[in-house]
């Protein structure tokens, strides 16, 4: 609870601070950069597309720069006039789990990705920044936007929004934003169904049950032509809204979205910080990427772990730590270098991790006995590896298919990723 409060304040006198330079460099509008990410696993570029400007600004004011990197691509915004940082986030993205696949190694990817940054006021810089499995930096794109010279669509609203659950006020909570892909107008009843089902599973895990105060969540009402996702793997092919697909980067459970420009475009009638694509399909499946979007199919026993665990990646930028079950990425956790997710080490640079959190004579590593059953620690095997690569806990959501079981390290991660979005 003390940790609770010192994050609270602490976030109240940055709000201060980045309130003032969001009413010097900003308005209350949006600016969403769509663009390709083309590569392979030794090349990548980006190429931007379009730009849309509209509604209001969703995002913090509380956090204009962000304050420690966890994805793997960087946007960052510059004062044309001074050079100097006025907003940045990092991000992951698809295309840079690709790159680390066979496929990666021989064929050329082209994905959809977007940006948002707040309406500047005056001619702004902008940039991406791309880093390796290795942390090294890539710059892989430099642009301006004028407001009063570039050009711009505005962004249209069509779609019904439906409020959930509501703590708190935009600019003092996280918005979670919902989006149905696979459900036919004759799925009407089972999508509002659906809706309220995956908000409850949200806000009885924790940490959202206890911060329930400082989380919304909205739903948009959209159809897709046709019923079901699509699944390559055995001949099925759906039309629907947001092209959301199995079997992606050749994992079979691994749901994502191929319509991500689309996606964006959907959500720009509501607020959101995070996207959840509920996807109407009874077989298992699902996939996060943080600061990304995350996916969860609707049916079925696992449903209530699969967007907690998503939402882990999304949200609090958090590693998978199983190492059993079948994945198409290779190396990624390279020997020698630590990993910029919060509930995995190599012990290259554990004191930047978990290690305040460890009892007084815990073993590093620590064993997997009954002894440290329930404890913070330093087990081997995570990352998709069973050796070199450490997690925190025996158990854990981010481990083991299992529901609202959160090792202390995630549920840190969560909370302080939930108060970023608070006054």
């Amino acid at each position: 609870m003390k940790k609770y409060l010192f994050l609270t304040l602490l976030l109240c006198l940055t709000f201060t601070i980045s309130a003032q330079n969001f009413e010097q460099y900003f308005e209350n509008k949006t600016v969403r950069i769509d663009y390709k990410h083309i590569g392979d696993s030794r090349t990548e570029k980006i190429e931007v597309v379009n730009c849309h400007v509209g509604g209001q600004w969703d995002g913090t004011v509380s956090h204009l720069v962000e304050p420690k990197r966890l994805g793997g691509v960087v946007f960052e915004v510059f004062d044309a006039l001074s050079g100097q940082l006025i907003y940045s986030r990092s991000y992951d993205c698809l295309f840079n789990e690709y790159r680390t696949t066979e496929k990666g190694e021989k064929e050329i990817g082209i994905f959809e990705e977007c940006v948002r940054m707040p309406m500047p006021k005056m001619m702004v810089k902008y940039k991406f920044t791309s880093y390796n499995r290795y942390n090294e930096p890539t710059e892989l794109y430099q642009g301006v936007f004028d407001p009063q010279s570039t050009a711009y669509d505005k962004m249209t609203k069509g779609y019904k929004v439906k409020k959930l659950h509501i703590g708190g006020k935009t600019d003092d909570a996280v918005d979670i934003l919902f989006i149905p892909d696979g459900y036919a107008k004759t799925d009407k009843k089972k999508m509002q169904g659906d809706f309220k089902k995956f908000t409850s599973y949200i806000m009885n895990c924790s940490p959202y049950k206890e911060m329930s105060k400082h989380v919304n969540i909205r739903a948009i009402e959209a159809y897709s032509e046709e019923s079901g996702i699509t699944n390559p793997n055995r001949n099925i092919y759906k039309k629907t809204l947001l092209n959301c697909s199995y079997n992606v980067i050749d994992v079979d459970r691994y749901l994502m979205c191929l319509g991500v420009w689309k996606m964006n475009e959907i959500a720009d009638d509501a607020p959101y910080d995070y996207i959840v694509i509920i996807c109407n399909s009874g077989k298992y499946g699902g996939g996060g990427i943080y600061n990304f979007y995350c996916t969860v199919n609707n049916v079925g026993q696992s449903s209530d772990y699969v967007i907690v665990h998503e939402m882990g990646h999304l949200i609090g930028g958090l590693a998978d730590e199983y190492y059993t079950s079948e994945v198409s990425v290779r190396d990624f956790y390279p020997e020698g270098v630590e990993p910029v997710e919060p509930n995995l080490t190599t012990l290259v640079n554990f004191d930047s991790k978990w290690k305040d959190m460890l009892e007084e004579g815990t073993p590093i590593p620590t064993p997997t006995t009954k002894n440290y059953e329930n404890k913070v620690g330093v087990f081997e095997g995570g990352g998709y590896v069973a050796e070199g690569v450490y997690r925190p806990a025996i158990d854990c959501t981010m481990h083991k298919i299992m529901y609202n079981r959160f090792c202390p390290v995630c549920l840190k991660a969560l909370q302080e990723a939930i108060l970023f979005y608070s006054k």
